[in-house]
């Protein structure tokens, strides 16, 4: 994390001031900014030049809107992003599990065409507006803008994991129950094989917190070597050949998202190319936002998209 975004915006408070170049000094000397179509220094530029005659307010207010988002990215990551040109995108998917006949000596290799369907995404818009007064700028608070800008940057990305994990649990046509037994591991191989039994080749894993916590403790007890990373890392390592991901967002479908009672879906495994995807019009995007400080009070972060499931049986839920 960097501080520059309150150093602009503590400049742009106090223009043409030898407080404004002397924070212009502490800016990194190696930081580069293009400016007219040169690449140049941003100390350089700053110490030559008033803050309102660039767009650096403007760049890094969307540079911390996006390291707001980091933190919380998982569902662009364990399934595909489709970039959407219009407002709706009719996917065509083909057949699943097929197979070529025999054919016999000196016959005519027979044609078999595909029953075709299709999936469609239609972008749907999702923002927030930072809670960013004037009054808030004019005191000098400008480490609360930098929070609130950040905030706003991971309840998007948060989002697109909620609608992306609503739609995989509830349209995913295979489920293992647990029946409260055998949570962890071996119900994870029980979801793969059901997967791979209906034609496809599983590789991913996501998985609720209170999931991963069981996962995690049948790490723990045993003595062998490899856990020792685990225990101090936290971090999951891929199980049974799949990648690992952990979301904890709320859903908001029809199966509850979880892992502590009967009926709460906490896991599910998938083949990542055939089960779902982001259907991407917009990415996160900084918007009503021209002027470095009067109109930062009116700036809103929104992205436009969708998330459908392709191949319903291409991914198997895992219930307590």
């Amino acid at each position: 994390m960097t501080k520059l975004l309150r150093t602009f915006l503590e400049m742009g408070m106090n223009p043409e001031t030898a407080y404004a170049k002397e924070l212009a000094r502490t800016i990194p000397k190696e930081l580069g900014y293009v400016h007219d179509g040169k690449l140049v220094q941003v100390k350089e530029l700053l110490l030559t030049e008033t803050l309102e005659s660039t767009t650096l307010i403007q760049s890094e207010t969307y540079n911390t809107v996006m390291e707001g988002s980091e933190p919380a990215i998982c569902l662009r990551n364990a399934i595909p992003v489709i970039p959407m040109k219009s407002r709706t995108l009719n996917w065509t998917v083909g057949e699943t599990g097929t197979y070529a006949p025999e054919v016999a000596e000196a016959t005519d290799i027979p044609i078999v065409d595909q029953d075709y369907a299709t999936v469609s995404f239609v972008a749907k818009k999702y923002g927030v507006r930072p809670l960013i007064s004037n009054e808030l700028l004019e005191d000098g608070l400008f480490n609360v803008a930098e929070m609130e800008m950040k905030k706003a940057g991971r309840r998007v990305e948060n989002t697109i994991n909620q609608q992306g994990i609503t739609e995989i649990i509830d349209s995913v046509s295979l489920e293992h129950d647990t029946a409260a037994a055998n949570q962890g591991i071996k119900a994870i191989a029980a979801a793969v094989s059901k997967v791979r039994g209906a034609g496809f080749n599983p590789d991913t894993l996501i998985m609720h917190p209170e999931a991963e916590g069981m996962v995690l403790a049948e790490f723990v007890p045993t003595n062998y070597y490899p856990t020792e990373s685990i225990v101090k890392t936290g971090m999951v390592p891929n199980i049974l050949g799949l990648k690992t991901y952990t979301c904890g967002v709320v859903d908001a479908g029809t199966q509850e998202w979880g892992y502590a009672a009967d009926g709460e879906i906490g896991m599910v495994v998938y083949d990542s190319m055939a089960t779902a995807a982001i259907g991407m019009r917009r990415d996160i995007t900084v918007e009503n936002y021209a002027d470095p400080i009067k109109d930062m009070a009116g700036m809103t972060v929104t992205s436009r998209f969708d998330v459908e499931v392709i191949i319903a049986a291409a991914g198997c839920r895992i219930e307590y």
